[in-house]
């Protein structure tokens, strides 16, 4: 198939004569074929480097990868190469052909197993032995959550590496951590099986090729920047990145002689008035002219604004560009990638027609994704970022976050009429917004309190409390930070034990919304159950941990303590005795293996966590953690069981939704039951045990 591919491209005078002399052939693998980064920017990409590169002399074949099983996977990824666009000046019929060749080219894999992964690394070697061809190199894309890079990587080291002789490059997505220590974490781990030339961590903004250009003009223009690039000419810098999709305004100084006493404006946010990015640089002017500026020549008037903007794109030019006042100097920029522009003279920028600029734009735009894909396929990592680079940057923001990390954000309705309300100021040292937030902004719902009415009551002899479902959750929130700080105080330290399902999502978009004091980096998270899928697989109840509250909130890495279903390549097996390694780590951590908080929900058959009615899987004995069975798919569960639970110092359940309401009834009135219904089983034996219903779970 690669040979006819080949041919068919030389044919339509595609390569040159010597193409058939291949340099190697290169496998790429995309892992997340099927997610939104991959549908939006990187085929795109990777099909601007098979453009690019095929007439040079390699080979290449593209394997997307992703836990969707086969078919549909398959059916999804060929969607959207389907959609591939050719540049404007491609010729349509080349384009036509090199779209038709990539997708022969492409090919969809579930990776999921250790299996899948030896799969893999097996079909690529049946090509390379079939077409006669030498390896020149993979590249692996990880489009995937960065808890799951470790597995991912092992399995690549392991079964997937590139013959001897050939290289691996190794793509990582950020977010790389969460603050210093998280990253440090993900570091060493990464360590383990790859070296630091193999990896490349994407920051796709490092690719715009406005922000790719600061450090060449830099260089390029030092006869003119060095005598005013310090403290003593530059006002301020500013660094903007706003969107109008669905905010942060985060003032910074240097600690350098250079910039002492410079502020350093960093400045983004959501649903704003405009989708813009710029790193925008204003000099210092203590000129005064007495004569009108309209007889003034802009590139000989020292009144007007003196900047360097670096213009990331949309917003008014909708490009990437170079903007230099007329008043500074004539910057000198690389010929043939970059062009004055001299058009569009009405046009205002900052308050200045465009006329006061020397402006430039890339003589051809790329996709940020397209030229860093271009930039790995070539070995370049002057766009990535190293280890060191991380590390020390890790090391600037996780303070600066921290001291803003228990202060609620000035809440914004978004939309152009409400602008005026993010306008701030420096005072000294600090920013300030200009207006005080209006008081019909503080309490966003328009409920009279009878709408809200909070119940407190008993339900099987425990406490309960009942409300609306907003307030409820809200309550429970409260209440589940106010559990956190009193055990911070005791103890330096919260362990919370949390289930699946889907009762808990509201409460954790809850917490990562509203409670900005809640104490995350004194937080342990454990969970109750969990379902025997690899911790990326949507099912996955430490999967929806993660997409719902661990993505906005910043608990530090050590502190997460996922079930270890999958050990030895492989799901809940028994023999890899799961259960007893979560038990002897919780009793290393865990004080008396009591939990401080464990927050539980309620199946409509009576279940809780994963113990099931009619199965004596975790209702006795004294194991902590146990292996279960459910009757619905994905069948197999690890949990901790009803004894463990009922050591925990707090238990809170929370049941939402008319659904719920058949099962309340009936657990008002029978015992403690836990063969039938595990849930009466839950009574903690020294702590308290809450109960949070909706109107509809109580009332029907």
């Amino acid at each position: 198939m690669l040979r006819t591919v080949l041919c068919v491209i030389f044919l339509l005078r595609a390569l040159p004569a010597s193409a058939n002399e291949s340099r190697g052939h290169i496998s790429v693998v995309l892992l997340g074929a099927t997610g939104d980064l991959a549908k939006k920017y990187l085929w795109q990409g990777l099909f601007q480097l098979y453009r690019d590169e095929v007439s040079n002399g390699h080979s290449f074949t593209f394997h997307g990868a992703a836990l969707t099983a086969p078919e549909p996977g398959q059916k999804m990824m060929f969607e959207v190469l389907k959609n591939l666009a050719c540049p404007p000046d491609e010729h349509p019929t080349r384009c036509a052909v090199l779209k038709d060749q990539f997708l022969k080219l492409s090919q969809y894999y579930q990776l999921r197993t250790a299996e899948n992964y030896t799969v893999l690394n097996r079909e690529i070697e049946k090509l390379l032995e079939q077409e006669e061809l030498e390896e020149a190199g993979r590249i692996f894309y990880f489009s995937v959550p960065p808890f799951a890079y470790a597995e991912i990587a092992g399995h690549v080291n392991s079964s997937c590496r590139p013959r001897p002789g050939a290289w691996l490059r190794v793509v990582l997505e950020k977010p790389f951590g969460h603050d210093l220590e998280s990253a440090q974490q993900l570091a060493a781990e990464l360590r383990n099986f790859f070296k630091e030339e193999e990896m490349y961590r994407v920051d796709h903004y490092l690719g715009k090729q406005a922000v790719a250009h600061i450090l060449p003009f830099r260089d390029q223009n030092r006869q003119f920047l060095d005598p005013i690039w310090n403290r003593h000419h530059v006002e301020r810098v500013e660094i903007v990145l706003k969107e109008t999709v669905d905010a942060k305004g985060v003032l910074i100084h240097m600690d350098s002689l250079r910039w002492e006493g410079v502020p350093f404006i960093l400045t983004s946010g959501k649903a704003l008035d405009e989708r813009v990015g710029y790193i925008r640089v204003l000099f210092k002017n203590r000129a005064y002219c007495t004569q009108s500026e309209a007889l003034r020549d802009a590139e000989r008037s020292q009144c007007k604004a003196k900047q360097i903007i670096f213009y990331i794109g949309h917003g008014e030019l909708n490009s990437p560009a170079v903007l230099v006042s007329r008043n500074l100097f004539r910057p000198v920029m690389p010929e043939g990638s970059w062009r004055e522009v001299t058009d569009r003279p009405q046009l205002h920028l900052f308050g200045q027609p465009l006329s006061d600029y020397y402006v430039y734009s890339p003589v051809k735009e790329r996709d940020a994704y397209a030229m860093l894909i271009s930039s790995i396929y070539h070995a370049r990592k002057d766009f990535f970022i190293t280890t060191e680079n991380l590390l020390a940057s890790w090391e600037f923001w996780t303070p600066l976050l921290d001291s803003i990390s228990h202060q609620a954000p000035r809440l914004y309705p978004g939309g152009r009429e409400n602008q005026h309300l993010l306008d701030f100021e420096m005072l000294g040292q600090e920013l300030s917004f200009t207006l005080a937030e209006p008081a019909e902004f503080l309490h966003t719902s328009k409920q009279t309190p009878d709408d809200y009415q909070t119940i407190q009551t008993k339900f099987r002899n425990s406490s309960l409390v009942s409300a609306w479902p907003e307030e409820l959750v809200s309550q429970l929130a409260s209440d589940l930070e106010a559990v956190a700080a009193r055990a911070v105080a005791r103890s330096g330290k919260f362990h919370l034990a949390v289930s699946g399902g889907s009762s808990p999502v509201v409460l954790f978009q809850r917490l990562a919304k509203h409670h900005y004091g809640f104490p995350w980096k004194r937080t342990h998270l454990w969970l109750v159950d969990e379902r025997c899928v690899p911790l990326t697989d949507p099912e996955s109840n430490f999967c929806s941990l993660h997409d719902h509250l661990l993505k906005h909130v910043r608990v530090p890495y050590f502190n997460l303590h996922p079930m270890p279903v999958r050990l030895n390549r492989r799901l809940c097996v028994e023999e890899d005795q799961g259960p007893e390694l979560y038990a002897e780590e919780i009793a290393a951590l865990v004080t008396n293996a009591s939990f401080d908080l464990v927050l539980l929900g309620v199946g409509a058959d009576g279940h809780t966590a994963s113990l099931f009615p009619r199965s004596s899987s975790g209702l006795g004995g004294d194991q902590a953690v146990v292996l279960t069975e459910s009757p619905i798919k994905p069948h197999q569960r690890m949990s901790l069981s009803l004894p463990f639970i009922n050591k925990a110092r707090q238990v809170f359940i929370l049941i939402l939704g008319r659904g719920k309401h058949e099962i309340i009834t009936l657990l008002s009135r029978v015992g403690n039951e836990p063969k039938k219904w595990p849930i009466s089983g839950v009574r903690p034996s020294s702590g308290q045990l809450v109960w949070y219903m909706d109107y509809e779970a109580l009332l029907g």
